[in-house]
């Protein structure tokens, strides 16, 4: 056999080699091991006005903030975010406990666990523009507990503040250094998230993050302050009933009133990378964003939005994600709507469900919500206000998504 010849077999191998470990259209698959997997997160963006807590203001007090996890663990490590600050952002104390019960601040003292940093130092300094991870924990939890995340606050005045704007529960915050407290009397309560980003658990081999990746319909516009009605919380609900998928992990990314190219928060082309890639232990994504790009818009931005999808889907592939898409709701009834809209939403999801899309497997929420007599409006039990759903929408769209995501997996095997 002539070199030239070998060479072309050796080359022709790796490419076989390649193309099988990719999947064939660019997918990367990754070893399963024992790792740090995320069980609580939320994208971060700047407090507005009406989320920033003034009676007290957060600034030298304590804030007590829950937080429902998805899976358990008995090893933590926390995110903590000064991305948009303009300033540090001090913290003297970090704690965190088991809620006594959801909605209420008490905790359980028997669990209360100091939150270390820097191997070891009980306070942390965040510069502005940046994160901080702590150290590793030891910590037990289960499956869908309420913990807090308790707070004193040192000497911070900037003019923006990092938050996840509809943490849709509750947050609390006293006068002074109450850190350790098993209850309070709140001075304020909010509902919004300060500075955590991420929770991440010690897992074992085979166990994943599914990050929902959206905007107010991803993050619950409408639902009621802790009762965890979203559909991310009735996917994990739905998850963690059956032993074969109690492994998956749901981290909900979503902020209302983002979109694509702009909108409230960083844009989601922008913030892909921090919401979806850089999540610990992702290994799937549904991407159900859009509806805010096509009602801001007075022309055809279909052909634009495309190309930012695709390059999620090349991002996902590269990084052993599967990326789902969610078709995009109607909205007859609400101010986004015109006729010309509801056909570039009707021209995205066709393509979403297009060979050409290279998408994993797509969960149609349009076909299972819209209306069947008129499907440019929502069924009228799963509407809120021809825009979000309703409660019991929410309830439907976590189901089919369980449901949905089930086929797609068995297929995936």
């Amino acid at each position: 056999m002539s070199i030239k010849r070998l060479l072309a077999l050796i080359l022709a191998l790796a490419m076989t080699l390649s193309l099988a470990a990719c999947g064939g259209n660019g997918f990367v698959e990754l070893p399963e091991e024992d790792g740090w997997v995320a069980t609580w997160g939320a994208a971060q963006l700047v407090a507005g006005t009406n989320e920033n807590p003034l009676n007290p203001p957060l600034k030298e007090n304590t804030v007590r903030q829950q937080i429902r996890v998805n899976i358990g663990g008995d090893k933590i490590r926390l995110t903590l975010s000064n991305e948009y600050g303009d300033i540090p952002a001090q913290f003297e104390a970090v704690h965190i406990a088991h809620l006594v019960a959801a909605g209420e601040n008490a905790i359980d003292t028997s669990t209360d666990t100091v939150v270390t940093f820097n191997g070891g130092e009980t306070s942390v300094e965040i510069p502005a523009g940046q994160t901080v991870t702590s150290d590793e924990i030891s910590f037990s939890f289960e499956a869908l507990d309420d913990l807090a995340i308790t707070a004193k606050l040192g000497k911070f005045a900037g003019s923006s503040t990092t938050s996840h704007t509809g943490a849709r529960c509750h947050t609390w915050i006293i006068t002074g250094d109450h850190v350790a407290d098993e209850s309070f009397v709140s001075e304020e309560t909010m509902t919004s998230w300060y500075f955590i980003s991420e929770l991440d658990t010690w897992a074992a081999a085979g166990t994943k993050a599914l990050v929902l990746f959206g905007d107010s319909i991803t993050d619950g516009y409408g639902t009621t302050p802790n009762q965890f009605e979203r559909w991310s919380d009735e996917l994990t609900r739905q998850l963690q009933a059956n032993p074969d998928t109690k492994n998956i992990t749901v981290i909900n990314e979503g902020i209302g009133g983002n979109s694509i190219f702009g909108g409230l928060g960083t844009a989601a082309k922008d913030r892909f990378a921090r919401d979806v890639l850089n999540i610990a232990g992702v290994r799937y994504v549904i991407v159900l964003i859009g509806i805010n790009d096509i009602g801001y818009a007075n022309d055809d931005i279909s052909d634009s939005m495309i190309a930012e999808y695709e390059k999620m889907i090349e991002s996902c592939h590269e990084n052993g994600i599967r990326i789902y898409a969610g078709t995009i709701l109607p909205v007859n009834g609400n101010s986004y709507y015109t006729p010309q809209r509801d056909e570039i939403r009707n021209k995205l999801n066709d393509w979403f469900k297009s060979s050409s899309a290279k998408f994993d497997g797509v969960i149609d929420f349009d076909l299972e919500l819209a209306n069947p007599d008129d499907p440019s409006y929502l069924t009228p039990e799963w509407s809120n206000d021809n825009l979000h759903p309703s409660i019991s929408g929410y309830k439907r769209m976590g189901e089919f998504a369980y449901e949905e995501l089930l086929k797609i997996w068995a297929e995936e095997e």
